[in-house]
């Protein structure tokens, strides 16, 4: 699983290294250093490719005419790239995604479970302000009432 976050650098090429405790999920876990990058709310998901081909196999099973399947489709299926870890343990993020995320040169990549999230520093930084902390604290709750 991946947990914890960590600050990073993305290269003007855009390249970045994957955290190294990340890394060793991919290769332990899913045998296969072969990620999934796609846009997601302010910043982009990395997927290993086994849990993305698990997302794309129920995604095939909704209605594919209903019109938040296709809104949800365009949105994270299209912008959706194949990024193989390379030998130094890091993944070229295209600038299309970067743009879309607002990613220049200081990310924070935070573990979230089966995926990890690559967000812009000063994005994330906005995100946890004062009113995210109130968000955990409502979801905490409403989570507890699941089981949780």
């Amino acid at each position: 699983m991946f947990r914890g976050r960590y600050d990073h650098i993305v290269t003007e090429k855009g390249r970045m290294s994957v955290p190294a405790k990340f890394r060793e999920v991919v290769r332990e876990k899913y045998r296969e250093e072969i990620l999934i990058i796609t846009t997601f709310d302010k910043c982009l998901a990395a997927y290993p490719i086994r849990e993305w081909n698990e997302i794309e196999r129920k995604v095939s099973e909704l209605p594919q005419f209903r019109q938040e399947v296709i809104s949800f489709l365009r949105y994270l299926m299209g912008s959706a790239i194949d990024c193989p870890i390379d030998g130094q343990g890091r993944i070229l993020i295209p600038q299309s995604l970067r743009s879309h995320a607002r990613v220049d040169r200081d990310v924070v990549v935070i573990g979230m479970l089966s995926r990890f999230e690559i967000w812009a520093k000063e994005v994330w930084e906005e995100e946890e302000s004062e009113k995210a902390f109130e968000d955990f604290k409502r979801s905490r709750e409403i989570l507890a009432g699941e089981g949780l």
